[in-house]
């Protein structure tokens, strides 16, 4: 994965689904990062992790439960919240 080729999503963002549950992100490095769903929308995601949360602009892979794989940046961290923005290119 390089951050260079990710392309911002435009504003306006559409509406996001408050969700609270467990999810676990993976980093550009294979890692696990165990966060829990704040909301989420098919643009990106604002969670808290359960320990550190990732830094900004680090790549993350999200596995969805339909099979799809997808992977942004983590665009704002404060403390152990955190967002990402998800690649949306088809």
């Amino acid at each position: 994965m390089d951050k260079s080729r990710f392309k911002p999503t435009p504003i306006p963002r559409e509406r996001r689904r408050s969700q609270c549950a467990r999810f676990a992100l993976t980093n550009a490095r294979g890692e696990a990062i165990e966060v829990m769903v704040r909301d989420i929308s098919s643009k990106g995601l604002s969670a808290a992790a359960l320990g550190d949360a990732p830094a900004i602009n680090e790549v993350v892979r999200a596995h969805l439960e339909d099979g799809r794989e997808v992977w942004g940046l983590v665009r704002w961290a404060e403390g152990n919240l955190f967002g990402v923005e998800f690649d949306t290119r088809g």
